[in-house]
Order: structure tokens, then C-alpha cells, then sequence
């Protein structure tokens, strides 16, 4: 009985401590938006030069046309077991627990990725845009011969793709 109640005790604890958390982010949010000080407004204008983080470099497209193929796609399951086989290391149980049956807490796991997975491969949406000045090559023909036009895009080009 006294484990129910150090349980009760630590999650009343944890529970005060997420409202005092959430109180001083409030407050925190307060201040930067507060338009009636001059505090308040230095820090709006300061937060708008603020350097963002650099995005990430975009693979070269040959690198994109050769590899893409050769990636095996995702797969709850691949992804639910490397999570499992990996919660050893911050020290939760693997595998039947106690010998009582399955562990309830890797089957749930399992189901979240699995949930996971399936909304990013069914309910995601990749767009790709092709931008102005992209280089072009055709080659024609009419009645004088083969013509060879050279150029470049002049216009955004867009297209969809489905992530797998």
C-alpha cells in the first residue's frame, strides 16, 4: 500500500511541476509579445532579425537518380523492432516480461508506429518544384534536318510526388 502511495505522491509531484512549467512559458510568451513596454517591443524586432538555422543542402540530382531506387522504402515493422531492440540501452525490458505473456508495452509501441507509418505514407503530400532558369536541350526535326534547341526554363514547373 505504501508503493501506491509514493506512486500517487511522485505523479502529484510531476503533475505541479508541468503547471509551474507551463505557467512560466505563459509568462515567457507574454513578455516577448508585450507591446506596452519598450522592452516588449525591442524584443519583437530583435526576434525578427534573428538568424535562422541553416536548412539542409539539397542532394545533387544524379545521386538522387541512382540511389532513390536502391532505398527499400519504410516499414512499421523494421522500425518497431529496431526501437525495441534498442530500449535495452535505456534500460526498460525486452521480450516477455516476468514470463506472464507478451510485453504489452512492445506491442503498444509496435501499434504507434505502425499508425505513424501509415499516415506518413498515405496522408503525406510531396511536392516538388522545378525553379526558373534550369537548363533544357530538345532535339526535333522537320523537313530541313534535325533541329537542336537550347534554353533554359522560364517559369516555375511543379509536380507531386508519393512518398514511399
Amino acid at each position: 500500500m505504501s508503493g501506491i502511495n509514493n506512486l500517487s505522491g511522485q505523479g502529484s509531484n510531476a503533475l505541479n511541476q508541468g503547471k509551474e512549467k507551463f505557467s512560466e512559458l505563459k509568462k515567457n510568451a507574454e513578455n516577448i509579445f508585450d507591446f506596452s513596454n519598450i522592452s516588449g517591443i525591442l524584443n519583437i524586432i530583435l526576434s525578427l532579425f534573428k538568424i535562422p538555422d541553416t536548412p539542409v543542402e539539397p542532394l545533387p540530382p544524379p545521386l538522387i537518380m541512382v540511389g532513390a531506387p536502391l532505398r527499400p522504402g519504410m516499414s512499421a515493422k523494421a522500425v518497431a523492432s529496431r526501437i525495441i531492440a534498442r530500449q535495452s540501452e535505456a534500460g526498460l525490458p525486452v521480450g516477455d516480461v516476468f514470463a506472464d505473456g507478451n510485453n504489452t508495452s512492445e506491442a503498444m509501441l509496435a501499434i504507434q508506429v505502425d499508425e505513424v507509418i501509415n499516415t506518413l505514407l498515405t496522408e503525406s503530400v510531396v511536392n516538388v518544384v522545378i525553379p526558373p532558369g534550369v537548363a533544357i536541350t530538345a532535339v526535333g526535326a522537320n523537313l530541313g534536318g534535325p533541329i537542336v534547341v537550347q534554353g533554359f526554363t522560364t517559369t516555375m514547373g511543379v509536380g507531386n510526388g508519393i512518398m514511399r
